[in-house]
């Protein structure tokens, strides 16, 4: 059976056509974190992210993977926050492991040539 919850709805709602709200799924694991964001990382939804992510550092987590396979959009206020809790990252010696998004969304890192800068992982 097929947990509801564990279903995102990719495809724009036929009688909307709108995608599902944004949200931020979170995986803690014994090491690690992994925060998922799902739908457009833009401008409105950066501030999320961003309170997300500090809230889980502020509770211990030293390690956070930072999930945009979900992502289907990311502007330049998404791409500053990713620069930004990569420097915070680094400079408190924490880990910072971001796991690619679709060639759309990468392709931001690539053109902004920052792809080099960040840890990219593979997913396990």
């Amino acid at each position: 059976m097929i947990d509801p919850a564990q279903v995102t709805n990719q495809d724009p709602d036929p009688l909307t056509g709108e995608f599902e709200p944004f949200r931020v799924d979170v995986a803690p694991a014994r090491d690690s974190v992994r925060v998922s964001p799902v739908g457009e990382l833009d401008i409105a939804t950066v501030p999320k992210l961003e309170a997300e992510v500090v809230r889980l550092r502020e509770s211990g987590f030293n390690r956070v993977v930072l999930d945009l396979r979900q992502v289907r959009f990311i502007d330049s206020t998404g791409l500053r926050l990713v620069l930004e809790l990569d420097a915070a990252a680094r400079a408190d010696s924490h880990n910072l492991e971001v796991i690619r998004g679709s060639d759309v969304v990468h392709r931001i890192f690539e053109v902004t040539q920052v792809a080099e800068r960040l840890n990219f992982v593979e997913p396990n």
